[in-house]
């Protein structure tokens, strides 16, 4: 029995399930701990970002129940319509461009800019469905990944201590968001000017 549990930490401290695991973490520095992980234990670039995007499968999976009961219960106080109708103008506002493929677009492009959970419950204001928006957030928070995971392979040649890469990685991980958001406000900007 010793043998089997030593076995079983062993198998998810380190590989492939441990990288797995940490992704796993729903906030905090889960992203750039597991790239640090993975690169020290050898995985393939493409396992880093197969891994990842099996993460995010599996929190949306656990988190459909919950945000199903926020939109089923949501609406019946007073606080709870003034949340939802926040949303609805959140998710109104994400639209990119005209026609179908406007909300999907620009679903994965507000959770590309803010995180998993944030469009999860915002995507309950839409008028999407279900595997659709749950498709939209994967693509946004994969595409996200596959920034800081190239981003920190490129640092990774020039730094041999997993401590500062993991620093970097980090700072990679959260200044990217507010610098995408702050570059569309400048288009928007600058498109309102030449009107």
């Amino acid at each position: 029995m010793a043998d089997l549990s030593t076995l079983f930490a062993r198998l998810v401290s380190s590989g492939p399930v441990g990288v797995f695991l940490i992704f796993l973490l729903p906030w905090g520095p889960g992203a750039p701990a597991g790239i640090v992980l993975a690169r020290r234990e050898g995985l393939s670039p493409l396992l880093i970002l197969g891994l990842y995007a099996l993460s995010d499968v599996v929190t949306a999976v656990v988190l459909e129940p919950i945000v199903r009961l926020i939109r089923q219960y949501g609406g019946r106080t007073g606080l709870g319509r003034r949340f939802l109708s926040g949303l609805a103008r959140v998710g109104t506002v994400t639209r990119l461009t005209s026609g179908r493929l406007g909300l999907p677009l620009g679903l994965a492009t507000f959770t590309f800019v803010t995180d998993f959970f944030t469009a999860s419950i915002t995507s309950t204001a839409l008028p999407l469905g279900r595997i659709l928006a749950w498709a939209c957030i994967i693509i946004g928070d994969v595409a996200w990944f596959v920034i800081i995971l190239l981003a920190s392979l490129g640092i990774a040649a020039f730094l041999s201590d997993d401590r500062l890469l993991f620093a970097a990685t980090l700072v990679i991980g959260l200044a990217l968001p507010p610098l995408v958001r702050r570059l569309a406000s400048r288009r928007d900007t600058a498109s309102e000017f030449r009107r």
